[in-house]
């Protein structure tokens, strides 16, 4: 146990968790302040670990306590060895959700804004020395920031600490009824909702919106709603790309597995559009302390020019209202659908740090390097996916311009 500024620092085993610390850590996550992360419930964490990381060697579930003794934070971090497969760079503690993990999701340490310098300084002291030849950590912007002082008192030869990169996510605050916040929706979205709701209609067929919740998010209604992402991703008829996420195995198991559990507890819910009988979109959402997450979505490409989507993120944005919401978090990437809804942003920071020798430091370097690299990448990628195709040029013939 490693104890900073009066706070303690205790690494537990997943297996002999009690009932008793499930509760801690449950009741810990509902008091949440700010914009909070559905990512860091027990049973998200503990889900995750089982379907990325299993060797309990390289589970580091960190429990941070108070002066009092009373839980202060949770971060749940876990091994990973990055760099090439034939030739791998080094080994980094990270939190669940960093470098593997499920689409959108927001890797972060639990904890209250009243803690979080507290035990971001007490979890960087326990992580710098655990071992590892760095340590990378996610900090939202209003709960702290990265101070020197965490790794200068050492006597280590090559103490480093660098800010990584940035996650912005769009988040909507809720002030008042729908009927007043739909008055102060810009006039792009007010009209794209309208539309909406008019088509459908027209179009003479029955519909309505419903959420599904508690029981009634089971694993029919989760696999219905891969369905039906798999089936937008394979839509052509836009410029925005959208990639199949759940295509991979594991992340579907993970879900089909957690989301009805979420459900149950009142962490997850499914806004369905039923169109004559039959769902043709879908919106994943997680609920946590005050905010509403919009994760990812599914939708019959037949219905596109019924703009369903938004269609339900607004049943979403009502729902929230009724609860009490503060927030609903459009989750990261700000883009001009996002933006429609609200220009607030909500920043976490990424940032590295070690005190070890100087060989991890070169390792820490060389991995830095190739994550650039792939970063730059795959921006070109994402960049060319959703931009139009480039119009011929004057006088350079129906094949293009030349390569």
């Amino acid at each position: 146990m490693v104890t900073t500024s009066g706070y303690e620092v205790e690494r537990i085993e997943i297996s002999s968790l009690t009932p008793q610390q499930r509760n801690e850590w449950d009741t810990l996550h509902g008091r949440q302040t700010g914009v909070s992360n559905p990512f860091t419930s027990s049973d998200w964490v503990l889900e995750w670990y089982r379907s990325y990381v299993p060797e309990p060697a390289r589970q580091h579930l960190l429990w941070i306590r108070d002066t009092n003794g009373a839980l202060a934070g949770v971060a749940p971090f876990y091994e990973q060895t990055v760099g090439p497969r034939r030739l791998p760079v080094g080994r980094r503690l990270v939190l669940v959700g960093y470098g593997l993990g499920t689409a959108l999701e927001l890797p972060q340490v639990l904890t209250t804004t009243a803690d979080a310098r507290a035990v971001h300084q007490a979890v960087v002291r326990w992580t710098r020395d655990a071992g590892a030849d760095w340590s990378e950590v996610s900090i939202a912007r209003d709960q702290a920031w990265f101070e020197p002082g965490w790794v200068e008192d050492t006597t280590a030869e090559a103490p480093h600490y660098s800010h990584r990169a940035a996650r912005a996510c769009v988040v909507l605050p809720l002030t008042g009824t729908w009927d007043e916040m739909r008055g102060g929706l810009k006039r792009n979205l007010k009209e794209s909702l309208r539309r909406s709701r008019n088509r459908l209609t027209k179009s003479g067929r029955s519909w309505h919106v419903r959420t599904l919740e508690g029981s009634e998010v089971d694993e029919t209604a989760v696999h219905r709603f891969f369905a039906l992402h798999s089936a937008r991703a394979g839509f052509d008829g836009t410029t925005s790309s959208h990639p199949d996420v759940y295509a991979d195995a594991t992340r579907r198991d993970m879900l089909v597995r957690l989301v009805p559990k979420l459900a149950q507890a009142k962490e997850a819910s499914l806004v369905e559009l039923v169109v004559d009988d039959q769902v043709v979109a879908v919106q994943l959402a997680l609920h946590s302390a005050g905010t509403s997450y919009v994760h990812s979505s599914g939708l019959n490409p037949e219905y596109w020019e019924f703009s369903a989507v938004t269609l339900l993120q607004a049943e979403l944005v009502q729902a929230a209202i009724t609860r009490g919401d503060r927030y609903v978090n459009f989750s990261p990437g700000p883009n001009v659908a996002k933006m429609r809804w609200s220009e607030t942003v909500h920043v976490v920071d990424d940032f590295a740090y070690a005190t070890g020798g100087r060989t991890a430091g070169l390792r820490f370097l060389a991995f830095s390097q190739l994550s650039a690299v792939k970063q730059y990448r795959h921006a070109v990628s994402v960049a060319r996916a959703n931009s139009p195709a480039p119009k011929p040029t004057p006088g350079s013939g129906s094949q293009g311009s030349p390569s």
